[in-house]
């Protein structure tokens, strides 16, 4: 019961942030370049970056982002490596996964390594209003 209450409070929560034009991607945002990396991080209040490679654990972490995306009132940005590595050369990034959060287009903080939703979500709402 308390699953399902807890369930619904999300479900208004996020429905009153996109009323009042506070709404984030339900999805992740997937990064072409450093031009649109920059749009997508001063974009939104809050924004967490997953750094992947193909076929590595950052793939494997997609799930659990993308469930990030839909349960959190952060935006989603993912960055595939091998695709953009003068990108991820840029930030610093030398394996994957790695997840930065970025706050007001700054970033606030880098994890590196598989982590679990929870860290994510926990991760994410230091930096979230709601």
């Amino acid at each position: 019961m308390d699953e399902d209450l807890d369930t619904v409070r999300e479900r208004k929560k996020r429905a009153l942030a996109q009323e009042k034009g506070l709404g984030t991607p339900a999805s992740p945002v997937y990064v072409d370049g450093s031009q649109n990396f920059d749009q997508t991080v001063t974009a939104h209040e809050v924004v967490l970056v997953h750094y992947y490679a193909d076929g590595g654990t950052g793939q494997r972490l997609h799930p659990v982002v993308e469930s990030v995306a839909r349960e959190t009132f952060a935006a989603v940005a993912k960055v595939n490596v091998v695709h953009h590595q003068k990108l991820a050369l840029e930030r610093g990034v030398e394996a994957t996964p790695a997840f930065e959060v970025y706050a007001d287009g700054e970033c606030q903080e880098r994890v590196r390594g598989q982590v679990e939703k929870d860290e994510l979500v926990e991760l994410v709402g230091e930096y979230t209003s709601f």
